[in-house]
C-alpha cells in the first residue's frame, strides 16, 4: 500500500483535492438527488390530493360502490386507479385497471390508516397487462362510512417522474468524475505554480559545492514564506562555508607544523643510523624508529587527504600521470622496511592515467604499505590496462584479512583484531582518492592464501 503512494507533495496535494472533491461532491449529489425525489413524489401527491378528497366524499355519502362505475375524476385524461379497502387491507371495490388485482397497501398499512386516520403516500410497483411492472405513487386516506371506516387509496403512474430521475442520476454518475478529475488536475497546475520556486531553489542547491565558495541560493516569486527560507538557508551555508574555511586553514597550518619536526626528526635519526657504527642493537632500536616516525609521517599525511575530502576540495587533476613512475618512487620508499621485513617487491606493467600525482602517489604508497606490513616474504605489484582502465593491483602472501574486516576494509579506522597494525587509515584514504578520480578499489583473499588489493582508474 505504501509502495503505491505518491512520493511528490505536489502528487498528494492533488490525490487529496481529487478525493475530497469526490467525496463532497458524492455527499452533494446524494442530497440533491435525496431532495429530488422528494420534490417529485410531493409534485405527485399534490396532484392526487384534490381527486382523493372528491372521490371520498362521494364513498362517504354514496358507498365504496361509487368508484367502481364511470367515475369523472378517473376517466382519461387522468391515469389516476382507486381503491376501496377495508381495515384488514381487502379489497371493497376498485376502479377498472388493465393489470393485477392486488390492494394498492398492505394489510398493516391499511390497518394504520383505518385506525389513525393518517394520511400516508407510498411507492409501489404494478403488474400491467403486458405482463411488466409500472411504479405508481399511492395516496391513502380513511373514508366513514354508514358501515364504518374505509381506506380509500388513489394512485397515478411514476414512470415521468422516475424517468427524471433516471437522468438525474445518470447526470451526476458522469459528471461527478468528470468534477473530481478536473479538481485533481487543477490542484496539480496550481501547485506546480507555487512549488516553482522550490525547484529553483532545488536545482540552484545541486549547483553549490565546497569546491566554489560564494555561491548561494536565489528564488524569485513564491512569497515572503520561501524568501524568508532562502534567506535562512543562505544564512546557513555561509556559516558552513565559514567553518569548513577555518576547518581547512587549521589543517593546512598543522600539516605544514607537523612535516617540519617530522622530517628533522627523521633526518637526524637517519645521520644518527648512518653513525651508529657496527652495533648492531643501536641499528635495529634506530631503524625501529625511524619506521615509526615515517608512519607518523603518513598518518600526518592521511588526515590531511582525509580532511580535504570531507570539506570537498580533493579533486582528481586532468594530469597525465605515469603509474610505473609512483610504483617506482613507493618502492624506493618503502623497501627500507620491506628489507627489514624480509619482503620482496616485484614490479610489471605500465600504464598512464589522469588525475592528481600527489594524491594517486599517495594512494599507492598507502596500498604497498599495508601490503608489506603483512606479506611473509613477497609483494607483486603489477599495472594492467584494459580498454579504457586501468588496474593497479598489490598482492601479498600474508594471511590476508580476516572475514569479519573484509567487507569494512575501507572504512575509516577499521583494523584487524588478528593483526593489531595499522590506524585504519591507510584503505579508507586510498578508496576516498580512487573516488575522486572517478575509479573504485575493491579487496579479495587469494584461494592460496594471502590478499590482492586492486585499484580500477580510468585510463588516459
Amino acid at each position: 500500500m505504501a509502495r503505491n503512494r505518491p512520493r511528490t507533495l505536489r502528487s498528494r496535494l492533488a490525490l487529496i483535492f481529487g478525493l475530497t472533491t469526490t467525496i463532497v461532491a458524492a455527499c452533494f449529489g446524494a442530497l440533491l438527488l435525496h431532495q429530488a425525489r422528494r420534490q417529485l413524489a410531493n409534485a405527485i401527491d399534490e396532484g392526487l390530493i384534490p381527486v382523493a378528497t372528491e372521490l371520498a366524499a362521494r364513498v362517504s355519502a354514496e358507498g365504496p360502490g361509487v368508484i367502481s362505475g364511470p367515475v369523472a375524476e378517473l376517466h382519461p385524461p387522468s391515469d389516476t386507479i382507486a381503491q376501496v379497502l377495508d381495515a384488514d387491507g381487502r379489497i371493497l371495490a376498485t376502479s377498472h385497471y388493465l393489470g393485477d388485482d392486488r390492494p394498492l397497501l398492505p394489510p398493516a398499512s391499511a390497518a394504520t390508516v383505518a385506525g389513525s386516520g393518517r394520511r400516508i403516500g407510498r411507492r409501489v410497483s404494478l403488474v400491467n397487462a403486458g405482463g411488466g411492472t409500472a411504479p405508481v405513487r399511492v395516496m391513502a386516506l380513511r373514508v366513514t362510512t354508514g358501515n364504518g371506516p374505509v381506506v380509500l387509496a388513489t394512485a397515478t403512474s411514476f414512470d415521468e417522474p422516475r424517468r427524471l430521475e433516471s437522468d438525474l442520476e445518470r447526470a451526476l454518475a458522469v459528471g461527478l468524475p468528470i468534477l473530481a478529475a478536473a479538481v485533481a488536475l487543477g490542484g496539480w497546475l496550481v501547485t506546480g505554480a507555487m512549488f516553482r520556486p522550490v525547484q529553483s531553489m532545488i536545482e540552484g542547491a545541486d549547483t553549490i559545492s565546497a569546491r566554489e565558495p560564494g555561491e548561494r541560493l536565489e528564488i524569485t516569486g513564491g512569497g515572503a514564506e520561501l524568501l524568508a527560507l532562502a534567506t535562512r538557508l543562505n544564512a546557513m551555508l555561509e556559516r558552513i562555508e565559514d567553518a569548513a574555511a577555518r576547518e581547512r586553514a587549521f589543517l593546512d597550518d598543522a600539516s605544514h607544523e607537523l612535516r617540519t619536526p617530522i622530517s628533522i626528526v627523521r633526518g637526524e635519526l637517519e645521520l644518527a643510523r648512518g653513525q651508529a657504527g657496527a652495533d648492531p642493537d643501536l641499528r635495529d632500536a634506530l631503524d625501529s624508529v625511524l619506521d615509526e616516525v615515517e608512519r607518523l609521517e603518513r598518518l600526518a599525511h592521511n588526515l590531511l587527504v582525509l580532511a580535504r575530502s570531507r570539506s570537498g576540495t580533493l579533486v582528481g587533476g586532468d594530469t597525465p600521470v605515469d603509474l610505473e613512475t609512483l610504483v617506482q618512487r613507493a618502492v624506493r620508499a618503502i623497501s627500507r622496511r620491506a628489507e627489514n621485513r624480509h619482503v620482496q617487491i616485484h614490479c610489471q606493467g605500465n600504464a598512464v592515467v589522469n588525475g592528481d600525482e600527489s594524491s594517486l602517489q599517495r594512494a599507492v604508497l598507502n596500498l604497498l604499505d599495508n601490503a608489506v606490513r603483512y606479506a611473509a616474504s613477497e609483494v607483486t605489484v603489477s599495472v594492467d590496462e584494459h580498454r579504457s582502465l586501468v588496474d593497479l593491483s598489490v598482492v601479498d602472501d600474508g594471511p590476508g584479512f580476516q572475514a569479519t574486516v573484509l567487507p569494512r576494509a575501507f572504512e575509516r579506522f577499521t583494523r584487524d583484531p588478528g593483526h593489531g597494525g595499522g590506524m585504519g587509515l591507510g584503505l579508507a584514504i586510498t578508496a576516498t582518492i580512487a573516488a575522486a578520480h572517478g575509479g573504485h578499489i575493491s579487496a579479495v583473499n587469494r584461494p592460496g592464501g594471502g590478499a590482492e588489493v586492486r585499484l580500477r582508474l580510468p585510463a588516459a
